[in-house]
C-alpha cells in the first residue's frame, strides 16, 4: 500500500436536529459572536432566528454581517474584518453555503487589528492546500454550519473569493481555515430551492469525482468518493422531484460532507478553474453552473486520459465497465436535473464569451496542455 496523509481537523457534528447542539460548544470560544450569512430577512429568516435564540440564551452577544452575496467580493471580506474588529468579536460564526462559509472563513482567518488586508500577500503565502504553516496572529475561530450540500466548505481548507477589478476569482488555501467545527444539520436544507439544490448537489459529485481522479487519492479518499459519486446520482434527482425528503436531504449532506473531505486530501481538476474562470467574469453564474457548462467537454477529454479510473468508477456503480458508460450516467443526470441548460441560462454575451477564452489562466494552468485547454472551453461555450 502506498503512503498517504488525510487530514481533517475539523469536529463535524453531522445529523438531524444537531443545529440546537450550538448552544452548548459555542461559550468556549467566547462571549461575543460575528453571525455571517445572507440577508437576514431571506429565505433562511426561521434559522437565523433560532441561532440568534440559541446563542442568546448562553448569554453570547452577537454583531452581524448578512451582506454576503453569491460569489463573494473581497470588499465583502474587508467589510466584515471591519465589524468583528470594531466590537472585539471571540470567534465568526457562518451560516449558509459556500458564498456565506467561504467569506466567514476569510474574515476569521485575516482577522487584524489593523482592519487591512493585504490580498496580494495573502494570495501569495496562501496558495498551497497541503502545507502546514502558522495562521496569521490574530486569526479567530471559525463555526460553520452549512445549509446547502454541495459546496464542501464546512470540511475543506479553501476559500474563493471575487476580486470585482480584475474579474477573477482568488482562492486560500491554509490549514487555518479549517472550521473548529461545523454543524451539518439535513433540516437546514429542506427550504433550498430545486435550481440551487441541483447545482450545489452537482458541485459535491464534481469535488469527490475529481480527487478520485487526482494524482492524491488513498484508500481512504477513494472509497469515500466513490460513495458520495453513487450518493448523489442516486439522490440528486430524488431531492429535487420532492425537496423537503428528509432522507434524501440527509443522504445529500453525507455525500457532500465526504466530498468535501476528498477535496481536501485530493484536490480537484480542471473543471474548477475553468469554472472559476467564467463565474470571474460573470458572477451572477452560481459556481455549479460554472462546471455543468465545462464538464461535457472535460468528460470526453478526461475519458481518454484515465479510462481505468472511468471504468473503476463505472463498475462501482454497476454501469458497462465503459468509460463511454460512465460519462452517459453522468449526462443523464445533467438532463433530469436541469443542468444540461446550465450554458442557455447563463446568457453569456459575445464579449464576456471573448473575454472568457482570453483569459491568460487558461495557458497557465498546464502550459505543456495549453491548446488542448483552450479547445475545451471552445467546446464549452460553443454547444
Amino acid at each position: 500500500m502506498k503512503a498517504f496523509n488525510f487530514f481533517i481537523p475539523t469536529q463535524i457534528r453531522f445529523g438531524v436536529g444537531r443545529l440546537k447542539e450550538l448552544k452548548e460548544f459555542a461559550p468556549t470560544y467566547g462571549q461575543k459572536c460575528l453571525l455571517v450569512s445572507r440577508p437576514l430577512n431571506g429565505s433562511l429568516k426561521e434559522t437565523y432566528s433560532e441561532i440568534i435564540a440559541l446563542l442568546q440564551a448562553v448569554n453570547i452577544e452577537i454583531f452581524f454581517f448578512d451582506e454576503v452575496v453569491p460569489n463573494p467580493t473581497i470588499e465583502g471580506v474587508e467589510n466584515g474584518v471591519s465589524i468583528a474588529v470594531k466590537n472585539k468579536v471571540d470567534f465568526v460564526l457562518g451560516v449558509g453555503g459556500g458564498s456565506v462559509l467561504d467569506t466567514a472563513k476569510l474574515i476569521a482567518f485575516l482577522h487584524n487589528s489593523e482592519t487591512k488586508i493585504d490580498w496580494d500577500k495573502a494570495i501569495s503565502d496562501y496558495d498551497n492546500p497541503f502545507s502546514m504553516t502558522p495562521s496569521p496572529k490574530e486569526s479567530l475561530p471559525f463555526i460553520a454550519i452549512s445549509t446547502t450540500s454541495g459546496t464542501g466548505s464546512q470540511c475543506t481548507q479553501a476559500a474563493v473569493v471575487s476580486d470585482t477589478k480584475s474579474k477573477n476569482k482568488i482562492t486560500l488555501f491554509h490549514a487555518g481555515l479549517f472550521p473548529v467545527i461545523a454543524i451539518v444539520d439535513p433540516e437546514l436544507m429542506c427550504s433550498v430551492p430545486s435550481g440551487v439544490t441541483a447545482a450545489t448537489g452537482f458541485d459535491a459529485f464534481t469535488h469527490a469525482f475529481e480527487s478520485f481522479l487526482g494524482g492524491r487519492t488513498s484508500p481512504m479518499t477513494e472509497q469515500m468518493s466513490l460513495q458520495a459519486i453513487q450518493l448523489v446520482l442516486d439522490n440528486l434527482p430524488k431531492a429535487i422531484a420532492d425537496l423537503k425528503n428528509i432522507e434524501v436531504r440527509s443522504n445529500l449532506a453525507w455525500a457532500d460532507t465526504l466530498a468535501g473531505m476528498c477535496l481536501a486530501n485530493g484536490g480537484a481538476d480542471l473543471p474548477h478553474p475553468l469554472g472559476e474562470i467564467i463565474g470571474g467574469i460573470c458572477p451572477r453564474i452560481a459556481h455549479g453552473d460554472t462546471l455543468a457548462i465545462v464538464y461535457p467537454a472535460f468528460l470526453n477529454y478526461k475519458a481518454d486520459k484515465a479510462p481505468d479510473k472511468f471504468i473503476q468508477v463505472a463498475n462501482h456503480l454497476n454501469l458497462k465497465a465503459d468509460p463511454g458508460a460512465l460519462v452517459e450516467a453522468i449526462l443523464n443526470l445533467f438532463k433530469i436535473t436541469g443542468l444540461s441548460s446550465a450554458l442557455e441560462k447563463a446568457n453569456l454575451t459575445q464579449q464576456e464569451i471573448e473575454s472568457i477564452k482570453g483569459h491568460p489562466l487558461l495557458s497557465q494552468l498546464q502550459p505543456e496542455n495549453s491548446d488542448r485547454i483552450h479547445q475545451m472551453m471552445d467546446e464549452s461555450l460553443n454547444k
